[in-house]
């Protein structure tokens, strides 16, 4: 069921202290004093990544169902939508959808308070969306990942699923291995993307991402933009923040290990205000097929203008599937 909007008062400062961003390394960093800068955490799509009544996690068929549940917010709106393992004679399926919707606000404490007739609320903890739901006797504690983290995360990251080994010896140039290089030469624009079955819409910034296969290298470009960025961007990368506030941020910051390189701008000036620029060493798995080495990222060449990118991560209980086509 789908609970009317309620008239709240216009969304509050969430998260206001931010002043000044320190230089590390290579970073660069223009940052007046002023305040009023606003970072909303809120903002973009989540999904679920674990779920517990009443202090105990719910059992595996029960999350099965729930995985596919989603909270979007925008600056002013959200919308929750909970799919549930059904009771009784529709016990065998995923039975039970429950959609909230409406405008929101922010207390002075963080919390989000969502439909407060059933007990709903929300707050940001460590990066996270935390949705708590309490009926009666029962407290239902959801925890959810931002889209852009789960994919950050696997890229980032080894989190343990991959079978491609931590050698730094190239890889063994078969014919087959060679000609599939040739083929992948070139830019491919992102086109479409999944998580969990779940449609990501992309932003006219998302949209401009792309990977790159050059020079018949055993390496690939990838480049990810978004609209925005937030203080959890900000701390991940190693930027530092606190104080009174501030109004713009110019920052990037480039780090690399082994053959792996990462570089990140962050502009508030800029209409895409976040870019991430990554080199990765790739392997022949077989066929059509190469992986990201020691991650759990594979690309499929599927025909002469789309790859398929699918990737899974344990630690978010996610996977995720990305369509490339040929620019």
């Amino acid at each position: 069921m789908k609970i009317q909007s309620i008239n709240l008062k216009s969304l509050a400062l969430f998260f206001i202290s931010i002043t000044a961003l320190l230089s590390c390394s290579d970073n660069t960093a223009d940052l007046p004093e002023e305040n009023n800068t606003v970072f909303n955490e809120l903002l973009g799509t989540w999904l679920i990544q674990s779920s517990s009544v009443n202090g105990t996690p719910v059992n595996s068929a029960s999350f099965d169902c729930l995985k596919t549940s989603v909270a979007k917010f925008t600056a002013t709106n959200y919308e929750l939508n909970y799919r549930k393992k059904g009771t009784g004679a529709f016990a065998s399926g995923c039975a039970v959808t429950q959609q909230f919707s409406g405008t929101y606000e922010v207390n002075q404490n963080g919390v989000v308070d969502l439909n407060s007739s059933r007990g709903i609320t929300a707050e940001i903890k460590e990066g996270k969306l935390i949705i708590t739901t309490e009926e009666g006797s029962n407290k239902q504690v959801d925890t959810f990942i931002n889209e852009k983290d789960i994919v950050n995360t696997v890229l980032d990251t080894d989190n343990g699923t991959s079978t491609g080994g931590g050698t730094t010896n190239p890889p063994v140039e078969t014919e087959e291995f060679k000609n599939l290089k040739e083929k992948l030469q070139g830019k491919w624009g992102l086109n479409s993307f999944e998580i969990n079955g779940e449609a990501i819409t992309l932003s006219s910034c998302r949209a401009t991402s792309f990977i790159e296969f050059k020079d018949q290298n055993n390496k690939i470009f990838i480049f990810q933009s978004k609209a925005t960025f937030t203080q959890g961007d900000l701390r991940k990368y190693g930027i530092g923040i606190g104080g009174s506030g501030i109004q713009s941020v110019k920052a990037t910051k480039s780090t690399s290990n082994g053959e792996n390189s990462d570089k990140v701008t962050f502009d508030t000036d800029a209409s895409c205000k976040f870019k991430k620029e990554s080199t990765r060493v790739f392997e022949h798995v077989s066929g059509d097929v190469l992986r990201i080495k020691t991650r759990s990222i594979e690309f499929k060449l599927v025909n002469d203008t789309t790859i398929e990118l699918t990737f899974k991560n344990s630690d978010t209980n996610t996977e995720g599937k990305q369509i490339y086509k040929k620019l």
